[in-house]
């Protein structure tokens, strides 16, 4: 039986492992049109936020391209300090919606998501999971007073 300092040592692992396997499912799936359920919501963000320097397509694609990469990143542990800017920048995108797209988020503003905006709002959960995840590995680490 494990001992219960090895589940809470090996928690984050799972976390990571976790985020690693959402975000790269995720990802995989707007490689194809029509079968993520944000492709819309998604794609009409970054038109907007790119000032329409992408087109839906183009979009999709890129977004593809970024979730499968910060799923990697997860799954993998590897490049901390560039999962973390990545991830961090497209939470930050994936709340815009809420701001830029109201009709496609709300039923009633602000009070009373539909089913899209209850999707975005679950993604505070990502940033505290990520956060979790790789701050520890991101941040220096400072010196204890017994180690000086």
């Amino acid at each position: 039986m494990p001992h219960s300092n090895d589940i809470v040592y090996r928690s984050p692992i799972f976390l990571r492992l976790a985020m690693g396997l959402i975000y790269f499912h995720f990802g995989v799936l707007k490689f194809y049109p029509d079968l993520s359920p944000a492709e819309l919501i998604a794609t009409q963000t970054v038109m907007i936020v790119s000032f329409h320097f992408f087109d839906a397509q183009s979009a999709q694609f890129a977004l593809a391209i970024l979730e499968t990469a910060i799923g990697i990143g997860f799954l993998l542990n590897i490049f901390p300090r560039i999962t973390f800017v990545l991830f961090s920048a497209h939470m930050i995108g994936t709340f815009l919606p809420l701001v830029l797209l109201p009709e496609l988020t709300f039923k009633i503003a602000p009070l009373a998501p539909n089913i899209e905006g209850q999707y975005i709002f679950k993604n505070i959960v990502f940033v505290a999971a990520g956060w979790t995840v790789l701050l520890p590995q991101v941040l220096p680490r400072r010196q204890s007073d017994s180690e000086n």
